[in-house]
């Protein structure tokens, strides 16, 4: 069926017996919205704040889009099978802006009783959408079904909208309400007037003007035109907190939009002949362009004052970094001039403290005998401690040298482990030495550093172990070529904080002082870095304070040969 009394359009949509504002109302807001709603999808498609203002734009720009077929075309069949489609379109609409609001003030998805809810609300729009409650026939005279349309389906589908105006202002209004920070409070108030001022205008002027034309008042529907301009408000809501607030994370988003608009609404004047719609459509057009210009340049000027400020920060870090690397370097030189200084003195003491001990100058009285054992001990003590901050001072000034060889591991670490047993004899703790090997064990790494590194873990076991074992373990993986010491401990234990801070410098767990007050906190750091220097690593664990800690150091295996397994070695006390 034609309807002959009208002209037949080109390619579908553009034909010269329709409202000049046509056009104007319905490309150029089907292209901006489409657009806007692309881009802020593709810009962070997981975001479901983005997908549902992607869902608002397909849905809106297919109402406007059979609302422009069921202006121009003639065909009777297209007609009444778009037709039903327009309470669908405009219920998806009001549901979606509901379900935006929600995630736009809450940053989650809605609960499920809410989708329960809006499910039961648009299943009616899709069960009685095809049926003639929905639209009952087609007039051929007026090539519309304006007199067909079921009153009851179409206030419902109104009623709809009337409903997502309502359940969006309240949830503004609590949002606003419980809301502290100024900013967002604001971008909640534009972004609200934008979604109710698209809502009312939409359903308020399309069911008044359909009702006028049912009522034989109006001739045609030609002013439900003018409600289509209150989803360009809502896009520009959107826009200006873009622009100002950083909103939606799309910061691009408000630029982009402002730059579709003015193509959009320049191209559509070539469809408009009469001066005085050019001069109505120019006329919107300045007036959206100088809000949503105001605040871009008000944006550009922030952003430009924030990039200055950034560069002359950038230009103070860089000189101040240049001058703590300096006064770092000092330090270290410092460090070093200082611990040489000291240790000639104290080699010096601990060789005589050394000799008063064995008798080199004659028996001492029990008295002096306990003194200059003290002596002995605390030059000892002061001497490990100028050696490690020496060796520290090496390795920050990557003066450390390494002299790598080929030797046996897991024989080395049963060596250590034999002259910590007196150690932990004295702190009455029971060590023990075992291994599960599968092959001879060999590294090419420097044999004294390496030595050294293993002697701070197990020592650093002992210092904080009050009571029970220290299990020392050398094992192997053929697959991986690594070879692993494992020094476990039942002592204080450390929290997650400890953990993410124990290979730093100076750094002890919270509770270490409780146990051991002569830590210096450079025993594990020196651990790593020397073993990190022969590709290897030290990783560290505990279930949590008084849970015991575990200490593993890895090193790559030179050779994967010999096929000793032995499941228990070493003598346990």
């Amino acid at each position: 069926m034609i309807c002959y009394l009208y002209p037949e359009p080109t390619y579908l949509i553009f034909s010269s017996d329709v409202p000049l504002l046509l056009y104007y109302s319905h490309i150029p807001t089907i292209l901006l919205f489409l657009s806007i709603g692309l881009y802020v999808y593709f810009n962070d498609r997981h975001s479901l704040l983005n997908k549902l203002l992607l869902f608002i734009s397909l849905c809106f720009s297919a109402w406007i889009t059979i609302s422009l077929i069921a202006w121009t075309i003639i065909n009777a069949e297209i007609i009444a099978f778009i037709w039903p489609l327009f309470g669908v379109l405009a219920g998806l609409v009001s549901i979606l802006c509901i379900y935006f609001v929600y995630v736009f003030l809450n940053k989650k998805d809605v609960p499920f009783s809410y989708k329960v809810a809006f499910t039961l609300l648009l299943l009616p729009l899709f069960l009685f959408a095809p049926t003639d409650l929905s639209v009952s026939g087609f007039d051929l005279t007026n090539c519309d079904s304006f007199a067909f349309e079921g009153i009851a389906y179409k206030v419902y589908y109104t009623l709809l909208g009337v409903l997502a105006m309502v359940w969006v202002l309240v949830l503004m209004v609590n949002g606003y309400r419980r809301e502290v920070e100024e900013d967002v409070k604001k971008q909640i108030l534009y972004v609200g007037i934008g979604i109710e001022l698209f809502l009312f205008l939409f359903f308020s002027i399309v069911f008044l003007i359909t009702y006028l034309v049912n009522l034989g008042i109006l001739p045609d529907s030609r002013l439900e035109m003018y409600g289509l301009f209150g989803m360009v408000a809502f896009m520009f809501s959107i826009a200006f907190t873009s622009v100002k607030y950083k909103a939606f994370n799309v910061n691009l988003a408000a630029p982009v939009a402002l730059v579709i608009g003015l193509w959009i609404f320049v191209f559509s004047l070539l469809f408009i002949r009469k001066i005085e719609i050019v001069q109505v459509i120019v006329s919107v057009t300045l007036f959206f362009l100088f809000i949503f210009g105001y605040a871009l340049i008000k944006s550009i000027r922030r952003e430009i004052r924030q990039r200055q400020e950034i560069e002359r920060l950038a230009k103070r870090l860089k000189q101040a970094n240049t001058r703590l690397r300096e006064l770092d370097k000092q330090k270290s030189e410092f460090v070093s001039i200082a611990s040489h200084q000291l240790r000639s003195p104290l080699t010096v003491i601990s060789g005589y403290a050394s000799m008063l001990r064995e008798g080199g100058f004659g028996k001492l009285p029990a008295k002096a005998k306990e003194s200059t054992e003290r002596i002995y001990q605390s030059a000892r003590l002061m001497t490990q401690s100028i050696e490690e901050y020496l060796n520290v001072s090496r390795i920050e000034s990557g003066n450390m040298k390494y002299e790598k060889v080929d030797f046996n591991l897991r024989n080395e670490v049963e060596r250590i482990a034999n002259d910590s047993r007196q150690e932990a004899i004295k702190r009455g703790l029971l060590l023990m030495f075992k291994t599960d090997m599968t092959t001879s064990g060999i590294v090419n790494a420097d044999v004294g550093k390496v030595v050294q590194a293993i002697h701070n873990l197990i020592n650093n076991s002992l210092k904080y172990t009050p009571k029970g074992s220290v299990n020392v373990l050398v094992r192997d993986d053929q697959v991986k070529k690594r070879i692993y010491v494992e020094v476990i401990d039942t002592g204080i234990g450390m929290s997650e904080k400890t953990l993410n801070t124990i290979f730093q410098k100076f750094e002890r767990a919270d509770n270490a002082h409780k146990v051991n007050i002569q830590g210096t906190g450079l025993g594990l750091y020196m651990a790593l870095k020397i073993i990190e220097a022969m590709g290897g690593t030290i990783t560290a664990s505990s279930e949590g304070e008084g849970k015991g800690s575990k200490f593993v150091l890895e090193l790559p295996l030179l050779k994967c040969f010999g096929f000793e397994h032995l499941s228990f070695s070493g003598s346990i006390i």
